[in-house]
């Protein structure tokens, strides 16, 4: 979790992939907006209401889970972190530290949301 001088400061998120240290700016409203956008179409995909009442449904439906979302993870890690050198990085990165860097995006890339949410908290106060 950031504390309140990194986010202020606009302080780059820290990252590690293959034992390196890598840095990625925060996006400005203007990018993060478009970003969020591709982030919402990913989320849109998600298989959970999907009928699995056919193998191939079914199939579809681990297809996508376990191939097609991963991949779009990594690339909405690489879209936000236009900075980084992709092919260095997937050449040498886990899946956990994917995990992890995208776990970090998120942190920073919904803070309006996360304040929304807890609003009415602060309204009843």
């Amino acid at each position: 979790m950031r504390n309140e001088d990194q986010i202020v400061s606009q302080e780059p998120i820290k990252v590690s992939f293959g034992g390196k240290e890598y840095e990625i700016k925060p996006l400005v409203i203007k990018e993060s907006r478009e970003w969020r956008r591709k982030f919402a179409e990913i989320l849109g995909t998600l298989p959970l209401f999907t009928n699995t009442n056919t193998p191939e449904s079914f199939q579809k439906i681990v297809n996508g889970m376990f191939m097609d979302i991963p991949d779009n993870v990594v690339d909405l890690i690489f879209d936000y972190a236009k900075d980084l050198p992709r092919e260095e990085i997937e050449a040498v990165a886990t899946d956990a530290e994917m995990s992890r860097a995208f776990e970090s995006i998120i942190e920073v890339a919904f803070p309006l949301s996360r304040a929304m949410v807890g609003m009415p908290g602060k309204l009843s106060q």
